[in-house]
C-alpha cells in the first residue's frame, strides 16, 4: 500500500477480524483487544449507488453479513438503501461487490449525529 505501510483493500474482500494480521506484524505495531472494534469506521453509501439512480440493485445489503444494510420501498421508484450506523461493523463487505464502487468507509465522528441530520 501507500509508502510501504500495510493497508486493507476491501475490493479483495472483506475483514472477518480473525487476528491474523495482528499475528503477522512483525513490529508488533498491531494490537487487538476483543472488547473493542479494530476500528472506528462505517460504510458509507455515495451518489454513483445505482438504486439512486432508479436501477434496481441489492448486492451490497445482500453481501452484508450484518444486515446493517437494509432496503425501504419507495412509491413509483427502487428501494434505497439505508445504512444502520449502530449495525456496521465496517468489515468491507458490502465495498468489493457494488458494480459502480459507491460504497467506501468513513471515521465514526465523521458523520453527522442525529441531530444534524
Amino acid at each position: 500500500m501507500d509508502g510501504g505501510f500495510p493497508g486493507v483493500d476491501f475490493g479483495r474482500g472483506e475483514c472477518t477480524f480473525c487476528g491474523d494480521c495482528v499475528a503477522a506484524c512483525e513490529p508488533r505495531a498491531l494490537q487487538r483487544d476483543a472488547t473493542t472494534a479494530p476500528w472506528d469506521r462505517v460504510a458509507v453509501i455515495g451518489e454513483a449507488c445505482l438504486a439512486a439512480r432508479g436501477v434496481e440493485c441489492r448486492v451490497c445489503g445482500e453481501s452484508c453479513p450484518e444486515g446493517a444494510i437494509r432496503f425501504r420501498p419507495r412509491l413509483g421508484g427502487v428501494a434505497h438503501p439505508q445504512l444502520d450506523a449502530a449495525a456496521c461493523t465496517a468489515c468491507g463487505a458490502c465495498i468489493g461487490p457494488c458494480p459502480t464502487r459507491a460504497i467506501d468507509t468513513r471515521a465514526r465522528e465523521s458523520l453527522p449525529t442525529e441531530s444534524e441530520t
